[in-house]
């Protein structure tokens, strides 16, 4: 005899939504949509502005390298005082100086309060003084943090609860980060994991409806093609995986010495409390100014380096020797204390190492036919989850960089083999590092 279907499949009786949940919630998403669409605009106009500002530096650094030979000081001077006007307008708001992600995590938490509006045009000014005059930052810093002031603002123009205007700020960071690299979905994903390190519907719904109408917005700006595109990639045979997840436990470890270094540099540039900041800041722009006219690939945020990366273009000496140079480069140009990221510094960082490991395998070993490229783009999501301790966002960040899924298995393996070597040698993400120094600097 058949059973009743209500034996069968019993029923669950679900708890009602909570009334403060729900209170508001279409309110909080049309907030979000009109924040979202201000930080697309400013997101994107950062972009194109930033855009032009690094192609008069390559301008100005090949007419250099013209007769006469003297004309190599003019660069070296205009990346000192550039870079210096960047840090005196940190002096002008200081909440500016940064990445500014470290404060849109601390203000989520209530260790700090919201940024003020000023820090808004500093950042965007700063950022493109700093990002512009070749510094080895990623312009996706500013743009979280200016997402997250207009979220704040906003919150507070409408009378929002203390709750939903952190949940603003936090939407809105999302939204920056998706408009920087052309992936919103990494955007969201990033609050959600890193930033807010849950997951509540107001939350979700204001990053996904912030994050869709920054990029709306943002695409009629800077367009609708991924930043790092990769063409031929396939997915790798069952007896390669294997070698990602060693890859993963080698950027792992780098990691770890990566966010050492980034504070070791930070604390150097502290132990010189007698020289104005300005004129330290001045020094970097100088040497990143000095090394722009010997090698120009090698400074700027890395998105021209990085692209030829994944195009294979570099032998395995010059790929060593970018290495080796944008290793120190990245925390070095973070000392100055200027707007700017740590995102897309790392991305080079782990694609090169990525596609060096490869192809150096491949010298060694011959037959083996490792994908250099493959590896490198592995490599980006790698590092990211090593230093940031972030895996899920920086497997689908690159994903959407990169517009390409057929390595989604050895990202995942790499990334997990990556996280676990790094809380295996005791070494703290980037940014709660950042974090705490807030209160102690």
């Amino acid at each position: 005899m058949r059973e009743p279907e209500e034996e069968l499949y019993p029923r669950i009786d679900l708890p009602p939504a909570d009334d403060a949940e729900r209170s508001g919630l279409l309110g909080l998403a049309a907030i979000a949509a009109i924040g979202g669409a201000l930080a697309g605009l400013v997101g994107g106009l950062f972009r194109m502005i930033l855009s032009s500002a690094e192609s008069l530096r390559d301008s100005i650094l090949q007419w250099a390298h013209e007769e006469p030979a003297l004309r190599w000081i003019v660069p070296v001077v205009l990346a000192a005082a550039c870079v210096a006007l960047a840090r005196l307008i940190v002096r002008w708001a200081p909440e500016a100086g940064g990445s500014g992600v470290q404060r849109v995590e601390a203000n989520m938490r209530d260790e700090i309060g919201y940024a003020r509006l000023r820090v808004l045009p500093a950042k965007f000014v700063g950022g493109i003084l700093a990002i512009g005059s070749g510094l080895a930052l990623g312009r996706e810093g500013p743009t979280m943090q200016m997402g997250a002031i207009i979220g704040a603002t906003l919150g507070r123009m409408t009378g929002s609860t203390h709750h939903d205007r952190r949940t603003l700020s936090a939407a809105l960071a999302g939204a920056g980060l998706g408009v920087a690299f052309s992936a919103p979905i990494g955007g969201a994903v990033f609050v959600l994991e890193e930033v807010a390190r849950a997951v509540r519907t107001r939350l979700v719904v204001a990053t996904f409806v912030g994050s869709a109408s920054a990029m709306a917005v943002a695409r009629l700006l800077v367009g609708n093609e991924p930043v790092l595109p990769v063409s031929g990639v396939d997915t790798e045979p069952l007896w390669m995986v294997p070698l990602f997840g060693v890859l993963g436990v080698v950027l792992g470890a780098l990691g770890v010495v990566y966010n050492r270094l980034v504070i070791a540099m930070l604390n150097l540039a502290q132990r010189l409390p007698s020289v104005p900041p300005e004129a330290k800041a001045a020094f970097i722009g100088a040497t990143v100014g000095l090394i722009g006219v010997i090698a120009p690939s090698m400074v700027g945020g890395g998105d021209q380096a990085n692209q030829a990366v994944l195009a294979g273009t570099y032998s395995l000496g010059a790929l060593a020797v970018l290495l080796l140079v944008r290793w120190f480069l990245g925390p070095f140009s973070y000392a100055a204390g200027t707007p700017g990221g740590l995102f897309a510094p790392l991305l080079l960082l782990g694609a090169g190492i990525g596609a060096l490991l490869a192809g150096a395998a491949n010298a060694v070993i011959p037959g083996l036919e490792l994908p250099p490229v493959a590896f490198a783009v592995v490599g980006m999501s790698t590092f990211f989850a090593a230093v940031v301790r972030a895996p899920l966002t920086g497997v689908v960040l690159i994903i959407e960089m990169t517009a390409t899924t057929a390595l989604v298995v050895p990202m995942i393996l790499a990334a997990a083999a990556a996280v676990v070597t790094a809380t295996l040698l005791h070494g703290p993400p980037i940014y709660d590092t950042l974090r705490a120094r807030l209160h102690t600097t």
